[in-house]
């Protein structure tokens, strides 16, 4: 048998810059936002993500997405 998987949900996770520390080191701060549709396209959270960067008014450094399955035999 087979094992497959079924996506349950998803979360965004954008990784912003926010100045620089003492030492000169670029500070990174995360944000996150669950309940994503599990559905949502890459294309749609990377848009989402670019709106969000204009309304915090930091400079995108990475945007991820974690998505949680339930994995099941067949």
């Amino acid at each position: 048998m087979a094992a497959t998987a079924t996506k349950l949900n998803s979360t965004l996770v954008i990784k912003y810059k926010d100045g620089v520390d003492q030492k000169g080191k670029e500070i990174i701060r995360n944000q996150r936002f669950s309940k994503v549709k599990p559905t949502a396209t890459e294309q749609a959270l990377y848009d989402t993500a670019l709106e969000i960067e204009k309304l915090l008014g930091k400079t995108l450094d990475e945007v991820l997405r974690e998505d949680q399955s339930g994995i099941m035999n067949a």
